[in-house]
């Protein structure tokens, strides 16, 4: 492993370190809109059939939708197994690699009861006693029928599928005439766009090191925790319209603000102030016909 792969690691320590309970409030808060949204469209999670697509280790938001009452499931291409054994880690060593099995070890043995009780607070509900139903693999290849599922959601997944259009006709496939699919993608253009952990926090804590937006500018910090496939706004207004038919169009929050410098603003005159400063994006739909 190179000097700056262990440099990196290191910044996602500290930063886990520090807010790994940070972590578990921001999830609750999207967990929180996620169902507003849904009760303003006269849905209730309960007994709802949902999929979270791209569910994570942590597979926080299948644990809320299941202790909410839907009958959910989560599926990641990353080994889901919330118990602690050899035969885990081997098994994602085989399908990941070391570094992956390294990082589930950490975040198991450090990491996860502070995040999940941190949690269990916030939402005042137990969650780490809770089996939900869990599966390992790629959407396309799981086994599940047209037509299934009620919901279809995710979290800052579909920038790290290389195939988005694939994905998006896979939701169409699976939700029901009438089902929702709510997407949340972390726009590339942004300021923490290029997942360098360094600009997890860029309006709180600023990076000295990294410089802002490099990852669309010198890229002279290349090595980020997972790939991400680099597409923009309207790359993915374009796939997901012809998939689904949206009824909203969600702008998350805006940051970096203050560091979008005129000199920086002018060596960026191809993406609008708008993409460089704007989080990500919610697309709610149904699917087409």
């Amino acid at each position: 492993m190179s000097l700056r792969r262990l440099r990196l690691y290191g910044s996602m320590v500290r930063y886990a370190n520090a807010h790994n309970r940070d972590f578990a409030s921001e999830h609750w808060q999207f967990f929180q809109d996620l169902r507003a949204r849904l009760a303003a469209r006269g849905r209730s999670l309960e007994g709802l059939r949902v999929l979270e697509v791209g569910c994570g280790k942590a597979y926080w938001l299948t644990l809320l939708l299941h202790a909410f009452g839907a009958r959910v499931t989560g599926i990641d291409t990353e080994e889901l197994d919330p118990r602690r054994t050899p035969a885990k880690y081997w098994s994602i060593f085989r399908r990941n690699g070391l570094e992956r099995a390294a990082r589930t070890l950490i975040w198991d043995v450090v990491y996860a009861r502070p995040y999940y009780r941190e949690l269990e607070r916030q939402c005042g509900r137990p969650l780490r006693g809770l089996k939900p139903d869990l599966r390992s693999g790629e959407l396309g290849s799981v086994g599940f029928a047209d037509g299934e599922f009620d919901l279809i959601v995710s979290h800052e997944v579909f920038e790290h599928i290389a195939d988005v259009d694939a994905a998006t006709a896979q939701v169409r496939r699976l939700l029901r005439p009438d089902g929702i699919a709510y997407l949340y993608v972390h726009s590339f253009t942004s300021i923490s766009g290029g997942h360098h952990i360094a600009w997890k926090y860029p309006d709180t804590e600023p990076s000295s090191v990294v410089p802002p937006w490099d990852h669309l500018r010198e890229r002279r910090f290349p090595d980020i925790p997972s790939w991400v496939n680099g597409l923009r706004e309207h790359d993915y207004r374009a796939i997901f319209e012809r998939h689904l038919a949206i009824g909203h169009w969600v702008y998350t929050k805006r940051e970096g603000e203050r560091l979008l410098t005129p000199e920086i603003r002018a060596e960026l005159k191809n993406y609008s102030e708008h993409e460089l400063l704007t989080k990500g994006f919610i697309c709610i739909g149904t699917p087409r016909p």
